[in-house]
């Protein structure tokens, strides 16, 4: 009878060690697994964003210093009304113009803007600000289609949101323009 006790008392004491010490130490090296897992993935993922940094940094200082200058020009990276308004008063003084009751407002624009997704419309966040700029301008027809056409042909992103007409018998206009232009968020 002591040789099958023995045995026996082995096997109970290996299922209780098992139960109560190993199994619990195997749940842990799962789950130390599962996280070792994610920390993998997320090096992945860092290796290829490192790696798109580095071809969009390359492709970026590939662009010419000017041409960076006009990019910048073009949709500036913070709201400079100052700029904006000495630029449109360089642009109507080459038309021997004089801009007046000049205002500014920066506005958010909208928070989400509706992009296609296969499964309809997503609503992807704008990395862009609006400003508008309003202002008015004395002057004959002629020389208001021409002060438009530079303020198209410069290289800030400007849209003209709103024009309004005073009248008179001399020719002469009181012309209200309302810019709105854009700037990235940071």
């Amino acid at each position: 009878m002591n040789k099958n006790v023995t045995p026996i008392i082995l096997i109970i004491l290996a299922l209780g060690i098992y139960f109560t010490f190993t199994r619990t130490k195997l749940d842990d090296l799962k789950s130390i697994k599962e996280v070792n897992l994610q920390y993998q993935q997320a090096l992945n993922n860092s290796e290829r964003l490192v790696k798109l940094r580095d071809s969009v940094l390359k492709t970026y200082n590939d662009i010419s210093p000017d041409d960076r200058e006009r990019l910048e020009k073009m949709l500036p990276d913070n709201v400079d009304n100052v700029r904006l308004i000495i630029d449109a008063n360089g642009v109507a003084a080459r038309h021997g113009l004089a801009i007046k009751n000049v205002k500014t407002s920066a506005t958010n624009a909208n928070t989400t803007t509706p992009t296609p997704n296969g499964r309809g419309m997503a609503n992807i966040p704008n990395s862009y600000d609006t400003v508008t700029l309003s202002f008015n301008v004395n002057t004959n027809y002629q020389t208001f289609i021409d002060f438009l056409k530079d303020l198209e042909a410069s290289l800030r992103i400007m849209d003209i949101s709103r024009i309004t007409l005073s009248v008179s018998d001399t020719g002469i206009y009181d012309y209200g323009v309302e810019i709105k232009t854009y700037w990235l968020k940071q």
